[in-house]
């Protein structure tokens, strides 16, 4: 019995089993990549902003160490929602984390101090 269905990535008529559904792996693999996923879209947006919080806190401090207003680093598009990991100095100082910059309020509450990451940080 010839199948008289239709490839659902490129349409091609589909040769052989009856419950074929792609006419190839380049149709398959093409077809299930271009399938949205809400839950990738989600990490994608989130992995997006946290690679502008690196970025804002990269330009706002490229010596290493800055104290800053809020109000740039969010102009800059940071987010101050989404950290990838927490450090707490020696002082007791509480750093949050965009992979290697990261920042902690200081007394100013309009300011924070950003500090590249070191190695005994980690």
């Amino acid at each position: 019995m010839e199948n008289t269905q239709t490839c659902l990535y490129c349409q091609a008529p589909l040769k052989g089993r009856t419950d074929k559904r792609f006419c190839d792996n380049q149709c398959k693999s093409a077809y299930h990549n271009g399938k949205p996923d809400s839950k990738e879209n989600y990490i994608k947006e989130i992995n997006k902003q946290l690679r502008r919080n690196r970025s804002a806190l990269r330009y706002a401090c490229p010596q290493g160490k800055a104290t800053v207003r809020k109000d740039f680093l969010e102009k800059l598009g940071m987010n101050f929602k989404y950290n990838t990991h927490d450090w707490k100095s020696q002082s007791g100082t509480m750093y949050q984390f965009c992979y290697d910059y990261g920042y902690a309020q200081v007394e100013d509450p309009l300011k924070v101090l950003i500090i590249q990451q070191q190695n005994y940080m980690v």
